[in-house]
């Protein structure tokens, strides 16, 4: 595939603000409108965080052209991640802002504590997602940054969704809640050693 490096974050991000602007153009600037902005945006950060989280084991379970390009540029789609989620905090603050009532009441003190963490690690793991970085932070650092901070965002994804499948409508938010669940068995299945054959010695 020839869509590598930066040029998939800019797509990306192009992409999704060209969407807003669409959803803006039709509905106007009013808080149904980011609401479903929000929503939007927070399953598009979704996809693209499953993408970048499961990119090596996905290419060792299931090889094809699209894993090896995933697995290539698992960076940029990070980054790409990134600039969708920064997009869906600033929905989150322009609804703060602009229609703060019922929206402010709705969220809990640990809602705003646990998902402001989750933006801090989207924070350190863009700016460290570089080989300088890597190099200046030394591997074994750098790989405990992105693993904590990796499943404190898969985290917050989860219970994102199960909070939105007990609002309903059900039939809609429970595919997304599983494909969240998914996740963490795709990631680590690479990492389960074999089984030994039948009646192989111990």
């Amino acid at each position: 595939m020839t869509l590598q490096g930066w040029r998939i974050t800019t797509l990306v991000t192009c992409l999704i603000v060209v969407g807003l602007l669409f959803n803006f153009g039709l509905a106007g600037w009013n808080a149904p409108a980011i609401t479903h902005a929000i929503d939007a945006t927070g399953r598009s950060s979704l996809i693209l965080f499953a993408i970048a989280f499961t990119a090596s084991s996905v290419e060792s379970l299931w090889p094809s052209s699209l894993s090896r390009w995933s697995l290539r540029n698992r960076r940029w789609i990070g980054l790409s991640f990134a600039s969708s989620h920064f997009i869906h905090l600033g929905l989150i603050i322009s609804m703060t802002v602009f229609f703060p009532d019922p929206f402010v009441r709705d969220q809990s003190m640990a809602q705003w504590v646990f998902g402001g963490l989750a933006y801090g690690f989207v924070l350190l793991m863009a700016l460290t997602s570089t080989d300088q970085a890597q190099r200046w932070m030394g591997m074994k650092t750098w790989k405990r940054l992105h693993f904590v901070g990796s499943h404190w965002i898969w985290t917050l994804f989860l219970l994102t969704y199960v909070k939105h499948v007990k609002q309903g409508p059900l039939w809609f938010y429970l595919p997304f809640l599983v494909f969240t669940l998914a996740l963490i068995p795709i990631r680590y299945a690479k990492h389960t050693p074999p089984k030994a054959p039948i009646g192989a010695s111990m």
